[in-house]
């Protein structure tokens, strides 16, 4: 199980297509988190549940998430089971079940065909995005324990659909290597496409039982997205990437609760939603053995708009169908060295945030058709940024063992009675995570995660 140091290079960009015949590959993973904090094993809660940073505290439950709500104690975070298949002169397909000790899910299943003429792929099924340097790395082929912040919060675990992917590898011209690609996904990513149709029987928060009006789910697909990736490769054993993505959710849908700092009343929303992403990185293999001299450089930056309308709010009905827009950023920045074979230490400063606003109409009684032009004249709402800083020291045993320690200081806005007076305030939360992982693979575990 060697440490990932190519996050490009392990979803295909460039790979010559194996000349075997039918090949059929099992594999199992499973994999634990120790995990601690200066605050009572709530940080990673505090995180998850930062103020206004996930669907500006949407009460919308994710699809899917391996990201990082650890309690304090042993957690299981990885158990998948599956096979991968090869078939020459046909293309490759990918099965994989997941569990979180409870349940059981279908993590991806898909087809992909050879490349043909041009360098082109179709790939079809379930399965995660190829946006980003992170999006489609299973747990196992992380660099560290848990998920950047953008991923989890921005993208809510990760950006997962059915539907159909169409990838082309422009013919490699001297050191340089270019793909394309875009998706069309059937998805309920609660960041970027929630999706709550209509809502009978809503409790709210000042003790009324109210129908939502929320338009059903969107006809396929809800989601698209579109990528470039290209790697240039001066000098041997040298590699710079960089690669441009954007997500466009067709429906997206929220519904809030009263919460400080954040929301004054319970209300709903819908509308679209798009997420860009840039990333730029550059890796050097070493001379050593088993990743010794290994050097990997990434960063990246998020960007994300939600463009919604209200369909109902507690206290303010005459508001419904003002527009609100929102927009958050977030960034990870990334390095990894192999400091000796089999070790590798990283530093990770990850954060979702520093943009942080929502626009609306200051003064609905003047405004005119089209709301979504946000015509009228407008209020700005500025929140709070999350930030972090990670230090990972990763130990791989053998091809199937791996044993991580990562140490984080975390600053979170968060919801807490801070005066005894019965009320929530937004305050400010410093703390430090304590996280110790082991992970273990049979049969081809330690497959690319992109598969």
């Amino acid at each position: 199980m060697a440490a990932t140091l190519y996050p490009l290079a392990q979803q295909g960009l460039g790979a010559e297509p194996r000349q075997d015949a039918l090949q059929i590959t099992p594999f199992a993973v499973i994999g634990a988190v120790a995990y601690d904090d200066s605050v009572q094993g709530r940080g990673a809660g505090f995180i998850q549940n930062a103020n206004g940073l996930f669907n500006v505290h949407s009460d919308t439950a994710g699809e899917h998430s391996h990201g990082g709500d650890f309690h304090r104690g042993l957690n299981l975070q990885t158990l998948e089971a599956g096979l991968h298949a090869h078939a020459a002169g046909w293309g490759e397909a990918g099965l994989r079940l997941s569990s979180d000790g409870h349940t059981v899910e279908l993590e991806d299943a898909w087809l992909r065909s050879r490349p043909i003429a041009g360098g082109l792929q179709v790939k079809g099924g379930r399965f995660f995005s190829a946006i980003g340097l992170q999006n489609a790395l299973h747990p196992h082929a992380w660099a560290f324990v848990d998920q950047a912040l953008p991923y989890q919060l921005l993208l809510a675990g990760g950006l997962r659909g059915d539907g159909a992917q169409l990838t082309v590898l422009i013919p490699q011209t001297g050191p340089w290597r270019l793909q394309l690609g875009a998706e069309a996904l059937q998805s309920d990513n609660a960041a970027v496409a929630a999706q709550t149709g209509p809502v009978s029987g809503f409790v709210t928060t000042t003790g009324k039982t109210v129908s939502i009006p929320m338009r059903g789910s969107a006809a396929w697909p809800q989601v698209w997205t579109a990528f470039a990736k290209a790697e240039w490769s001066p000098i041997a054993g040298q590699t710079l990437l960089s690669g441009l993505a954007t997500v466009r959710g067709r429906q997206h849908q929220e519904l809030h609760r009263y919460h400080p700092g954040i929301n004054d009343a319970d209300h709903a929303l819908q509308g679209s939603t798009r997420t860009d992403i840039a990333s730029v990185g550059w890796q050097r293999a070493g001379a050593g053995e088993h990743g010794a001299g290994d050097v990997l450089l990434t960063a990246e930056y998020f960007r994300q708009t939600k463009d919604l309308l209200l369909t109902y709010h507690d206290t303010k009905p005459w508001n419904i169908g003002m527009p609100r827009q929102l927009r958050i950023d977030g960034y990870v920045l990334q390095a990894l060295y192999g400091i000796a074979p089999r070790w590798q230490v990283g530093v990770r400063l990850d954060g979702a945030g520093n943009v942080h606003e929502a626009v609306r109409s200051a003064s609905p009684q003047f405004c005119a058709p089209p709301y979504q032009n946000l015509r009228c004249p407008r209020q700005t709402s500025a929140f709070d940024a999350l930030q972090r800083l990670s230090l990972v020291a990763t130990w791989n045993l053998d091809q199937h063992q791996r044993l991580r320690v990562q140490l984080s200081h975390a600053r979170v806005p968060v919801a807490e009675d801070s005066n005894g007076d019965g009320r929530l305030d937004a305050v400010r939360k410093n703390f430090r995570q304590l996280l110790v992982q082991y992970q273990l693979s049979f049969g081809g575990g330690q497959h690319s995660a992109a598969d």
